[in-house]
């Protein structure tokens, strides 16, 4: 990609390829990375500006999806950590996480072949496993389990389908007359670089509530996490983050695990 050079003490050229929609920055000490999705207004209001440093911290860091490029073939750093999934949300509460340590990860969407089962764990490994298979590199996967006690653990492994079959109301007309309204939400991560996996799983608790509230999928509309008054619904659309903190969610101690690997040489 042509990239024009810049004045900026951070900062050494900028260039962007507006058909892939892809914003190109090399920075100090010959570290490329790339921005997915950026608009093409932002890339003119950028190449305008009269800070880019500022700019790049303002408009363009932690709002775009990234991954760090060769500076002498402009492919993918085949050592960047791949987080395989669709979901851009999901991409950014793992940033949160790993900026602290200075991990670097691209975000991969493939066509993972999802079991179902009861079992959290075995479903996230079979995940990660297949991911794996597709971009022929560590990966790390994250998957959801619900779990509605008085439904006696119904959506299991299979929310991913019901909220397209089914709307918050139908959720809501499944829980009528039930006094007991908890659901566990597991979110497991696993790690597997083609020998081995590893596993971290926390669950978290909620209730579903009387209404629908909120924009977004049907079950974000309907529940609420402990510790919240607002559904995860309202809370990603008021806030624009998730209803758990990502440093409190299995996330985190991913992020300690691999940092620690990373130190001693193992990843």
């Amino acid at each position: 990609m042509h990239r024009l050079p810049v004045d900026s003490s951070d900062l050494v050229s900028i260039g962007y390829d507006p058909r892939e929609r892809v914003l190109e920055i090399e920075f100090k000490e010959n570290r490329i990375y790339q921005y997915l999705e950026v608009e093409p207004d932002i890339y003119e209001r950028f190449t305008r500006t009269d800070s880019y440093g500022e700019y790049f911290y303002a408009h363009i860091n932690k709002h775009y999806r990234y991954r760090r490029v060769n500076g002498t073939s402009g492919k993918a750093a085949s050592h960047t950590l791949a987080f395989v999934t669709g979901n851009t949300h999901k991409f950014h509460d793992l940033q949160v996480v790993l900026e602290p340590f200075g991990i670097e990860i691209e975000q991969l969407d493939l066509p993972v072949d999802e079991i179902q089962s009861h079992d959290a764990e075995k479903i996230a490994i079979h995940k990660a496993k297949q991911a794996y298979k597709l971009a022929k590199r560590p990966v790390v996967v994250q998957d959801t389990f619900w779990n509605i006690l008085a439904l006696r653990g119904f959506p299991g492994a299979f929310m991913r389908y019901m909220v397209e079959w089914l709307k918050a109301e139908d959720f809501l007309g499944l829980m009528a007359g039930k006094t007991d309204r908890t659901v566990v939400r597991t979110h497991t991560v696993v790690y597997y670089d083609g020998k081995h996996s590893k596993v971290f799983s926390k669950d978290f608790m909620g209730v579903i509530a009387d209404e629908a509230r909120g924009q977004g999928i049907a079950i974000d509309q309907i529940v609420i996490t402990a510790g919240q008054t607002r559904t995860n619904a309202e809370i990603r659309e008021s806030d624009g983050i998730s209803s758990i903190a990502p440093e409190d969610s299995a996330w985190a101690e991913f992020a300690k695990w691999y940092n620690l690997q990373r130190r001693l040489g193992k990843v």
